[in-house]
């Protein structure tokens, strides 16, 4: 919990520090859609469906035509509902229920950004970001649940472009994607790693 004390101060401090110095560079606020597809253990063991209710957000100032920096944030939710079983639920108990599993995730990371060409009118980059993960999890037997919200690491590399909307404008369309790695060591399950599809709108701030 520390650690992410300290993280949440980082990020109001980075929004201060980006605030004082906006003369020195672009403010980009960022909004997208975003498709997310579980991966690995995420889709082995708790969700595999697909899933199209979320968003990304960003802020970042531009430190130069290459490299920007700020915070990334944003939510989805998972959902998934699978046919009557048998579930083992301990070594002396069995139960036969229909099982729901519900996620919510919200992801606050600090976030870089590289443009590849920058002086090109379609701006193609690479990014990282890396920080917290608020997750939300219910899972149910029939009408019997439990609800666990902790918070945990998440990691994240993404690709995209970025086209303006016309050729002087700091402001345009994102289309992106993203490899998301956050680990979730949680009654036996391993991650909810997934990958991700992204498109919206940059807006320079300032």
């Amino acid at each position: 919990m520390k650690k992410i004390k300290k993280l949440a101060v980082m990020c109001v401090f980075i929004c201060f520090a980006f605030s004082a110095n906006a003369q020195q560079g672009a403010l980009k606020f960022g909004l997208n859609y975003n498709y997310s597809f579980p991966m690995s253990g995420f889709k082995n063991d708790l969700i595999s469906n697909n899933s199209p209710r979320g968003f990304m957000g960003e802020l970042m100032y531009s430190f130069n035509d290459k490299l920007s920096g700020g915070l990334l944030f944003g939510f989805q939710d998972y959902y998934q509902k699978y046919p009557r079983a048998i579930y083992h639920l301990t070594n002396t108990q069995d139960i036969s229920a229909v099982l729901s599993n519900s996620i919510q995730t919200t992801p606050v990371l600090l976030k870089a950004k590289y443009f590849l060409t920058p002086s090109s009118y379609i701006k193609p980059y690479v990014s990282l970001a890396a920080g917290a993960n608020l997750i939300d999890f219910k899972q149910y037997f029939g009408e019997f649940g439990s609800s666990v919200t902790n918070v945990g690491f998440r990691a994240q590399g993404g690709l995209g472009v970025l086209i303006p909307f016309k050729k002087t404008s700091a402001s345009g369309i994102n289309i992106g994607a993203s490899y998301d790695y956050a680990p979730y060591k949680k009654n036996g399950y391993k991650d909810l790693n997934t990958v991700n599809l992204q498109a919206g709108v940059v807006i320079e701030l300032r």
